[in-house]
């Protein structure tokens, strides 16, 4: 049997990940070896190049999202066989704490997770606790299942849970990409009217082909006056922030109604500014989300075997092409999720 494996491996922040061999890891108790089919890449991965995670050690290897097959089973695992088909929850929870003892595994008080303070998915081999493996159907290409733990279930926690969407509801999601053409689907299938925003026409193209009902090119036209007029004023009654730079906290609120919510999925900058009497008067709330559940991964693969949700895969690469992959991803090359396929 082979002992040892190819991985991408950060050795150094700001620096490309190296292709390297290293030696294929063996599964403890309660773990699982997969053998990895595909990993998808996050504008997360950029950060964590970067070194602005400071729970990130390095030399380990990235990627958070990960499909594949089961390969050795660790002792006293139960519920999975050899070749069973998976994808991989990121948090490993503690179980005990005040938030996992009431479904809010997302925010466990001792949370590890992979692809952070443990090695990832972007490599041929991966441990991972039996806990952490979820099943998926033949049906489900591994490139579309790998972006469910993080792509797909973090927008549908952001809408179902966060922003409570409703049938009739309208929102808008300022900088579709990644995350965005999944989040479409998700408010589509919750019965919305929904906004989309870019400064990309190929972008808003696709955008329109998932469901969107309207799309604004923020460089060509004034957002507020094309939700004001679509509206007749009403506004929306949520807004989620995929940008997450200083100013965009706001302008979400400036197109949200009053009683409305501004959704804070994505972070590209450390703070951001916004009007404070005019969100207090009006009751507008700032919410933030961080990850998603275990039960939203669940309802999330359900919908992606019925058909329901269909994981948006912009591009695809091999391995050894990460470091071009991320460079698309930081450049904008990428117009939507990118997947490493193994």
């Amino acid at each position: 049997m082979i002992k040892t494996m190819k991985a991408a491996v950060l050795e150094q922040f700001h620096h490309e990940l190296k292709i390297k061999e290293i030696p294929i890891p063996t599964p403890q108790r309660g773990e699982v070896l997969i053998k990895v089919r595909a990993s998808g890449l996050c504008g997360t991965d950029l950060h964590i190049q970067e070194g602005r995670l400071a729970t990130v050690k390095v030399p380990y290897v990235p990627g958070h999202e990960t499909a594949g097959e089961v390969w050795k089973l660790g002792e006293d695992v139960t519920g999975f066989e050899i070749g069973d088909r998976v994808i991989v929850a990121i948090d490993i929870l503690c179980n005990t704490c005040r938030f996992c003892t009431t479904g809010r595994g997302n925010l466990c008080s001792k949370l590890i997770r992979l692809g952070f303070e443990r090695n990832g998915g972007h490599e041929e081999y991966m441990v991972a606790p039996a806990d952490n493996l979820l099943k998926i159907g033949n049906n489900v290409p591994f490139e579309k299942a790998a972006i469910i733990p993080d792509a797909v279930a973090c927008m549908y926690h952001a809408i179902k849970n966060q922003a409570q969407v409703r049938a009739t509801d309208r929102i808008c999601i300022l900088g579709i990409g990644g995350l965005g053409f999944q989040g479409i689907q998700i408010a589509k299938h919750f019965g919305a009217e929904i906004f989309c925003t870019s400064r990309n026409d190929k972008k808003l193209e696709i955008a329109k082909k998932y469901g969107a009902d309207h799309v604004v090119n923020t460089s060509k036209q004034n957002l507020y006056d094309v939700v004001e007029e679509i509206t007749s004023g009403e506004m929306c009654d949520a807004v989620f922030d995929n940008i997450g730079i200083n100013s965009s906290v706001q302008t979400g609120l400036d197109i949200c109604r009053p009683g409305g919510k501004v959704i804070m999925v994505g972070y590209c900058e450390d703070t951001f500014c916004a009007e404070f009497q005019s969100t207090a008067m009006k009751e507008k709330e700032i919410i933030g989300i961080r990850g998603s559940n275990r039960r939203d991964l669940v309802e999330t693969i359900r919908l992606v075997e019925k058909g329901i949700l269909d994981p948006y895969i912009y591009k695809t690469y091999d391995l050894d092409e990460i470091n071009l992959a991320l460079a698309d991803l930081k450049t904008g090359k990428s117009l939507g999720r990118t997947v490493l396929k193994l």
